[in-house]
């Protein structure tokens, strides 16, 4: 019974952070990652006004 209660426990957090998480579109680091695909050392961080999406 304890296993069924925190199965459904985390299936719904879940459901709610994804919900949450979809709302705002794209946050700073699936911006930042969209500045060039793949491992790159020298790129730093987005400047602070486009990294909350000002």
């Amino acid at each position: 019974m304890d296993v069924l209660h925190k199965a459904v426990y985390a299936f719904a957090t879940g459901a709610v952070a994804d919900a949450l998480a979809a709302r705002n579109g794209p946050g700073p680091g699936q911006r930042h990652a969209a500045v060039r695909p793949g491992r790159h050392a020298h790129l730093g961080p987005l400047p602070r006004g486009q990294a909350y999406g000002a």
